[in-house]
């Protein structure tokens, strides 16, 4: 995808579909709730360019942009930080220049917000109007980010902790106060403490609250955060005595890829990543502090106030009532089958005897050349049953938006293994040879926000041309570890789909995810159907063969990109390549040892034999920003590349080209970046570089 600035957001249509990320479902709503945040964050950009005010992407927004380059797969939170005096500066100003529809949230201009961080929104209702949908990219939500001041923590050590024990009084009379009634005997005396130590005088009415919240606010910033050296996130520094930064990692600013636009991030990120969230390459798909997604609680209230989801299925329960009808009746014709004498037998002899041999059919419609790769087993299976005619007919699919508005029509045909025959879904006579055996992955029918295909092959539609349709999903995600979790959510939406309702069986990826589906399915319907979905949903593991041999589309392409890897590789061809990436932050972080460091690790690798290549790529920060950052850690950095050019099996990659071979990789060693979650996913080892070795 290309990279845009947030002055000039856009997002193709591909953004927007359901996607797996590190095994997590990302549904097309949540990608236009991301796009909205980036919407929001660019009209806060503006006011912070236009009056010169520093920000920084913060907390998980910072995390993903350096561990996954965008978001967090299972994060929907997106969080800036300010210094103090810049964030009141922003507020100050926020309201008569963001668009008139959105609201600045702070507790001094809105006696009814609770929250001691700012925050921004596009709108205080949900919004389906047309005018909204086209500026939102089809989110309805109220969307907004957090704004969270930076504060200074006083160089005296008594000071400071008089500060915090005087706020933490503060903190403990507002819980009391939200427990409890204003004429409780402790809070009345923990209330004449706060107002002797602070020189305040706090009502004995329902203001308290408010006038408490100010109050903590106004301790956070007591001190000035010039005049310190280091400064402090207080809603958690405060309780906890931790988020507490050297000031000077705020200094420098880089512009680091998020999704398909560039963030501000300090130019030291992973010493604030190290100390904010220790090993923060190590992933936790559990965190959190609020109900994902976020947006949740407005889905239902528009779902009852309409009647359903309007952009997505919703469970109809007569359709399930025809489902199931129809699956008794299939397994009535089954048992038919059985106990009614064959042809054969009625005949005295064999279709052999006759010369004449009948299969059965199966017809597998994949729809997407990317996705073929989760039908390919029971093809295989289907395949190696010597008493079926197995076809394969790729569907087209058309683009479409959350408006049923249809787009372009996709061929993929042509994107298909070599080794599987793709027929013309067009020619195939359905109602005449009516197959056994009907297998689709397309699980929307007519309720997809980003894709559709013609209804005809619907599973509404197609379950009236085979005895037995199957629906395996497109998409291969980890199953949820536990009821209720992130990764639970986000792929119930898959369940409940118009293909798992029609299909006589559906098949999914490991008996983890068929648990889920059948747990889901009676959560919905009720434990009344727990049989009937039980033995509905079955799992299909992988095999290792299979595995191995769907990777590939097209030998040809594979050859190409050979040539290539190895004309860029010269003379190391044929060599296990290790990829040496080197980030700004790693050079910032002790610029006395860094550039030490790399040499070291270049005489390794000079050291290494004939076997290994290191290619050293740079972060194009590096080649962009150092210089101005620091001048003479950038003239130690080119004499280094010198150095790199010079150096037995390495080659110096400045403009990463091999970047874009990862499957020829042997292993990574350098830097945090979104690489390294990449070749996790990949299977390629990793190591990270450690200065002080």
């Amino acid at each position: 995808m290309d990279k845009s600035y947030l002055d000039n957001l856009k997002f193709p249509a591909s953004f927007f579909e359901d996607e797996v990320r590190e095994g997590f479902l990302v549904t097309s709503m949540m990608k236009r709730y991301w796009a909205s945040q980036l919407k929001v964050l660019s009209f806060v950009v503006q006011i912070c360019d236009k009056y010169n005010l520093k920000w920084y992407a913060e907390y998980g927004t910072l995390l993903g942009t350096v561990r996954h380059g965008g978001y967090i797969p299972w994060d929907d939170d997106f969080d800036i930080c300010m210094m103090r005096d810049d964030w009141n500066r922003f507020f100050e100003v926020a309201k008569k220049e963001l668009p008139e529809s959105f609201q600045v949230l702070t507790l001094s201009n809105n006696e009814e917000y609770e929250e001691l961080i700012g925050r921004v929104v596009n709108c205080n209702v949900i919004d389906f109007g047309p005018e909204h949908m086209e500026k939102y990219y089809g989110c309805p939500y109220t969307v907004g980010i957090d704004l969270f001041p930076l504060d200074g923590i006083y160089p005296d050590e008594d000071k400071e902790k008089d500060r915090v024990a005087r706020t933490r009084k503060v903190l403990k009379a507002l819980t009391l106060a939200e427990l409890a009634d204003v004429n409780n005997h402790e809070l009345y005396l923990l209330l004449k403490e706060i107002e002797k130590e602070n020189k305040v005088v706090l009502p004995l009415n329902d203001k308290l609250k408010n006038k408490l919240r100010l109050l903590a606010e106004r301790l956070y910033s007591e001190c000035d955060v010039t005049e310190c050296g280091n400064v402090a996130l207080m809603p958690f520094y405060i309780p906890n005595n931790d988020h507490i930064f050297p000031r000077k990692l705020y200094e420098d600013i880089v512009e680091l890829p998020f999704e398909n636009v560039y963030l501000n991030v300090n130019a030291r990120y992973d010493e604030l990543l190290d100390l904010e969230y220790g090993d923060f390459l190590r992933v936790n798909k559990s965190g959190g502090v609020h109900e994902y997604p976020v947006y949740s609680g407005q889905e239902s209230i528009l779902a009852e106030h309409i009647g359903r989801n309007p952009y997505r299925y919703t469970l109809d329960a007569n359709e399930l009532l025809r489902s199931v009808q129809r699956y008794i009746m299939r397994m009535t014709r089954t048992v038919d089958k059985d106990t009614l004498p064959n042809a054969e037998s009625m005949a005295g002899g064999s279709c052999a005897d006759s010369g004449a041999v009948i299969k059965k059919k199966a017809v597998f419609l994949p729809c997407k050349a990317k996705w073929w790769k989760t039908m390919e087993p029971l093809w295989k299976k289907y395949m190696d049953d010597p008493g079926y005619e197995v076809h394969v007919l790729s569907i087209f699919y058309y683009d479409s938006d959350y408006n049923g508005n249809i787009g372009e029509r996709h061929d993929e045909r042509a994107l298909f293994p070599e080794y599987v025959q793709v027929e013309d879904c067009e020619k195939f006579d359905f109602e005449t040879i009516h197959p056994e055996v009907i297998v689709t992955q397309v699980p929307y029918d007519g309720f997809s926000t980003f894709m559709t295909v013609h209804e005809f092959f619907y599973s509404g539609n197609l379950q009236h041309f085979t005895d037995e349709l199957i629906y395996i999903p497109y998409f291969e995600a980890d199953a949820p570890i536990e009821k209720g979790d992130k990764a639970w959510t986000a792929l119930s939406v898959m369940v409940e789909q118009e293909a798992v309702v029609n299909a006589d069986k559906v098949i999914v990826s490991s008996d983890a995810m068929r648990s889920f589906y059948v747990d889901k399915m009676i959560e919905l319907c009720g434990d009344e159907t727990r049989m009937y979905w039980e033995q509905k949903v079955e799992s299909f593991e992988k095999s290792a063969e299979t595995e191995d041999d769907s990777g590939r589309i097209n030998n040809e392409d594979d050859k190409s990109d050979m040539n290539a890897w190895n004309q860029f590789l010269g003379k190391y061809a044929g060599r296990k390549t290790i990829i040496y990436y080197i980030t700004i932050a790693f050079l910032l972080r002790d610029t006395g040892k860094s550039i030490g460091k790399i040499r070291r690790a270049l005489d390794t690798f000079s050291d290494s034999g004939d076997k290994v290549c290191a290619i050293i790529v740079p972060q194009e920060q590096i080649l962009n920003d150092l210089a101005n950052i620091d001048e003479a850690l950038w003239k130690q950095f080119t004499d280094l590349v010198e150095k790199i050019k010079t150096t037995d099996n390495c080659i110096y990659d400045e403009k990463g080209f091999s970047l874009g071979y990862m499957d020829k990789w042997s292993g990574y060693y350098g830097d945090a970046s979104p690489l390294v979650r990449k070749c996790v996913q990949a299977g390629i080892p990793v190591m990270i570089e450690n200065i002080d070795i």
